[in-house]
């Protein structure tokens, strides 16, 4: 069972995690000029905290269930923690002017930041397989998702592209206007897509894990059966629709199948609810159609509130 110090510290260490990323995506439009460099340096700080925060939860976790996935995943996200330290390190040299900014003399910050993202990818994969456990094992509604793997494979991608093709070989700036060299439009949408991509599943990814360790060991059986119920109901639907080609539920073209016929049933006539029949030999007694009240056999309008006497038209 999961102990309420491991939950608190694993869902606090990612929503802190989440909270950097989104407020570091709006910095960039902050005019602060070469003060934004220093600002990203302090939000990777704070990432790399919450990192070492959530590994300190992976900690407790692990001294509460003995998994030896959580183990792997935690000793991985450490040393990987340990590599951006030092790639940090080497950005605020360069920042500094300690060591100069050049395609050369960045590579070896590159390696570090290459073989950190290649850790956390493999060490969030080890948590999504040990998530998944847990949900197999009925104590978790939510499995494993592929979210922060991808997100961190994405970033690898995306830095190794950058260490091969740098991009100031092919950007240039005139005017304040960046100016792409012809042919390479298509490497700038690459890196554009991958590090949106890193940034959005890293998000969600983050997210996702929070939401998973806060109901950890707190779904009711219960939860699991009507969900159970629900999938063989599907499957059944699906089943009695076909699966054809050009087939109802579950086709190439979708569509759904209608509901077994049922029994219609004809409404009754309001008014021969106003027909009452006392017993055989007594008249029938007529009432108005609007307002209720009993009319005489004569009457050809209803006392009350005028309304014509529809009986005395059928005689």
């Amino acid at each position: 069972m999961i102990s309420d110090k491991s939950r608190k510290n694993i869902t606090n260490a990612a929503l802190i995690y989440v909270l950097a990323m989104m407020v570091e995506m709006f910095i960039v439009f902050l005019n602060v000029g070469d003060l934004i460099i220093y600002l990203q340096l302090v939000f990777e700080v704070i990432k790399i905290v919450a990192i070492i925060w959530l590994i300190f939860g992976f900690l407790n976790f692990y001294g509460d269930e003995k998994n030896k996935l959580i183990m792997v995943s935690t000793i991985l996200l450490f040393i990987a923690s340990l590599f951006n330290i030092v790639a940090q390190a080497l950005y605020m040299l360069h920042t500094t002017g300690a060591i100069a900014i050049n395609p050369i003399s960045l590579i070896p910050t590159h390696i570090v930041e290459i073989i950190a993202a290649i850790l956390m990818t493999v060490g969030f994969y080890q948590l999504k397989t040990s998530v998944d456990s847990y949900a197999t094992a009925r104590r978790n509604i939510y499995k494993g998702q592929m979210s922060l793997p991808m997100a961190f494979g994405f970033l690898t991608l995306s830095i190794l592209l950058n260490t091969i093709i740098p991009t100031e070989t092919y950007i240039s700036y005139v005017d304040g206007l960046a100016v792409v060299e012809e042919g390479y439009e298509i490497l700038l949408w690459i890196n554009y897509f991958l590090d949106m991509g890193s940034l959005i599943l890293t998000v969600l990814g983050f997210w996702y894990l929070r939401r998973a360790f806060l109901v950890l060991d707190k779904v009711p059986d219960e939860v699991f059966d009507r969900i159970q119920q629900q999938k063989e109901a599907a499957a059944q639907r699906q089943q009695a629709g076909g699966a054809g080609l050009f087939g109802r539920r579950g086709g190439l073209f979708g569509g759904f199948t209608p509901p077994p016929p049922t029994q219609t049933q004809t409404k009754p006539d309001p008014l021969d609810d106003l027909l009452i029949e006392e017993d055989s030999t007594s008249t029938k007694k007529m009432f108005c159609v609007k307002c209720g009240l009993e009319l005489d056999e004569d009457s050809a309008f209803c006392a009350e509130c005028g309304e014509p006497n529809p009986y005395l038209k059928d005689k």
